[in-house]
């Protein structure tokens, strides 16, 4: 009984909306079953009436629309760097409902302490969980980030340190995976294997930029055997001439387009080849550059795309997708927030939680 009720809540959550023959159908169950647990669901209120559709020609009665409540709780999702947090509070469907930036220098002395705070000003909002992207090797299984050199921690459990003072589910992740998860959600329709880049370009460029890989294999975020995966050490800076050592956007800033390019075209040659042969070798179908490398210049980003596609061994007989992430696209803190939510209706011990909280089963 209750494997059939978590079914029809995951197909419901998956497909927006249906009837109960749909399900019936899809799910290979009775429709007297299909028809009590839709019952049940919308006494909870996890699912309402859309609407009906018209009866057919031969008459009879209107068939009702279900839809998953995806307003019924939200979500949190938040993205730490070295220099503030990015915050959304989205419904279950990924939908932004606010948004909030805090400019503040992070590190393990403040972060706790930051993420309560946060959660303390949100109460008004009916909270079910919180995602949480954060750079570095992060451990979601155990909420521990093993080693961020952008924040200075290392062996820290997070998730046990917050859930002290916070009662809600905390899922962390490591940007890149939550950017790959985020695209994965949006994408869905149309990619099915994802390899994401997120290029993190320092603040002051006399340092090293740091790359981190998310992969997605057949709609799943792959995390690898040690957690490990697409962690990788990209030795490079991105401008050589020390006549540039200033911090990136004044470096953006204070410098015309074409000058921009030059100056940074040797990183992106590098770049492109590291690129290209992890392409080369997982043949996805879709790449994606990400990060704060988009604040580059257009010329420099086409470059960039052009550069890596001709760098995939074989690349005629292969059909892949180059994007870039847009200026404004909150990626990683509602990709924190999707995470947690994919979570909830992949895993059963996800979605029992999500059930105790509203005391259906």
């Amino acid at each position: 009984m209750q494997e059939n009720l978590f079914s029809i809540t995951k197909y419901l959550w998956s497909h927006k909306k249906a009837t109960i023959n749909q399900i019936s159908e899809d799910l290979t169950l009775d429709k007297s079953t299909v028809s009590r647990h839709i019952r049940k669901l919308k006494q909870s209120n996890i699912v309402v009436t859309e609407g009906s559709l018209k009866p057919g020609s031969h008459g009879g009665r209107k068939t009702n629309v279900y839809s998953f409540n995806y307003d019924i709780f939200q979500v949190l999702g938040l993205e730490i760097e070295q220099n503030g947090i990015e915050g959304v509070i989205t419904n279950f469907n990924g939908d932004i409902i606010d948004k909030f930036v805090i400019h503040q220098k992070i590190n393990k002395s403040n972060l706790t302490e930051l993420i309560i705070n946060i959660v303390e000003d949100k109460k008004n909002f009916n909270l079910y969980a919180i995602g949480i992207s954060l750079p570095g090797i992060i451990d979601p299984i155990k909420g521990k980030i093993v080693f961020s050199q952008a924040l200075g921690i290392e062996n820290y459990l997070l998730v046990k340190e917050l859930s002290n003072k916070i009662s809600l589910p905390i899922l962390i992740d490591n940007d890149s995976n939550i950017g790959a998860a985020y695209y994965n959600s949006k994408l869905k329709n149309t990619a099915r294997n994802i390899l994401y880049i997120y290029t993190s370009i320092p603040y002051e460029l006399k340092d090293l930029v740091g790359v981190g890989i998310g992969i997605i294999i057949d709609n799943h975020l792959y995390h690898g055997s040690n957690n490990c995966s697409g962690e990788y050490e990209f030795k490079f800076n991105l401008v050589k001439d020390k006549k540039y050592e200033t911090d990136y956007f004044n470096f953006l800033k204070n410098f015309d387009e074409e000058e921009v390019f030059e100056a940074v075209k040797s990183f992106l040659d590098n770049l492109s080849e590291k690129i290209g042969l992890l392409g080369s070798i997982l043949d996805p179908d879709t790449i994606i550059y990400d990060g704060n490398i988009r604040f580059l210049p257009e010329l420099a980003l086409s470059y960039l795309l052009e550069e890596t596609r001709k760098k995939i061994f074989m690349k005629d007989k292969r059909k892949i997708k180059f994007l870039k992430e847009s200026k404004d696209e909150s990626v990683n803190a509602v990709g924190a927030a999707i995470n947690f939510i994919t979570k909830t209706f992949e895993e059963e011990r996800y979605l029992k939680k999500f059930f105790k909280k509203l005391q259906t089963v």
